[in-house]
């Protein structure tokens, strides 16, 4: 007789399944089936998915999204939920405080963010604790993931937890599905000051939520906040044409560059910018009030 594989027989034992989720420092990481997804996609196909919400739309913010190509990714974990001020008060004050540095760079503009110094120490209120630790530079969310034994997801990996739906094997247009939903992610909504905002809708925060808030706004692996709260980090380096040359499999971006990608969108944007195709860059040294990350790590 012949022992099927994955069954149980004479031959090899099965492997154990590896565990859907993990712990991590300050939360958890879920697991990312490897495999083929189509990445990217058409920006005629952004547009028109952009008007069906927004009377504000322009072809020219998804051209970088373009062509949609098949990539084929080894498994990984990745956060759960963005990363929080209160790991992130933790890092810094593990690494030196407010003299911490990181890759020779700062770890963080405090203007930008929830986390101050008191007598050189990071610290964090109660009430902001679990919200996303935004105002970290690139260089400080890569060197928090690497303090972690983890490190920054790529794009690729970024957007096959944000979109694609293994079952289906077809690509999502928001993490949840292909219509939008305002109560699925914190965006620029009625509770938001700036003038784009969309007041059909109230997702109960003016500005970052704490992580994990959104329960029916979970991508296809059941990561939260993959559209909105905050933008993301990503390792790459941000190139508009990289898609036409991209590698097959487990690409890592252009080898260099001026600017890192960032994903997602966050509680100051549109709708349009929460679409999981969009890419947009930014200077890695930048530090914003609307941009946090989140770690990956390759399986052990």
């Amino acid at each position: 007789s012949t022992v099927s594989p994955g069954s149980s027989g004479r031959g090899a034992p099965s492997p154990t399944p590896l565990p859907l989720v993990v712990a991590a420092p300050g939360g958890s990481m879920t697991l990312v089936a490897g495999g083929f997804f189509q990445m990217g996609a058409a920006a005629d196909d952004l547009l028109a998915a952009c008007a069906t919400f927004s009377a504000d739309c322009r072809r020219d913010w998804f051209t970088s999204a373009e062509p949609a190509h098949t990539v084929l990714l080894a498994p990984f974990y990745l956060d759960t939920h963005e990363v929080t001020n209160a790991a992130y008060v933790e890092f810094l004050n593990a690494i030196g405080g407010e003299g911490a540095v990181c890759q020779g760079q700062p770890c963080l503009d405090p203007d930008q963010s929830r986390i101050g110094w008191e007598n050189g120490v990071a610290t964090v209120a109660a009430d902001r604790a679990q919200s996303p630790a935004a105002g970290a530079t690139w260089y400080g969310a890569a060197a928090f993931c690497a303090w972690r034994e983890a490190r920054l997801p790529t794009e690729a990996e970024w957007e096959k937890a944000a979109i694609w739906d293994d079952a289906n094997a077809a690509a999502r247009r928001f993490p949840w599905g292909d219509d939008f939903h305002g109560q699925r992610l914190n965006f620029c909504d009625a509770t938001c000051a700036a003038e784009h905002a969309n007041l059909s809708w109230n997702d109960g925060y003016a500005v970052a939520a704490p992580v994990g808030n959104y329960e029916d706004g979970r991508g296809p692996s059941g990561h939260y906040d993959l559209a909105g709260n905050v933008w993301e980090w990503v390792a790459d380096w941000y190139d508009p044409a990289y898609y036409a040359t991209s590698p097959d499999a487990d690409p890592t971006g252009p080898e260099t560059g001026e600017q890192k990608v960032v994903r997602g969108g966050s509680w100051y944007d549109t709708a349009t910018f929460n679409l999981s195709a969009v890419r947009l860059s930014s200077p890695p040294a930048n530090a914003d009030a609307t941009l946090g990350f989140r770690c990956a790590a390759d399986l052990p």
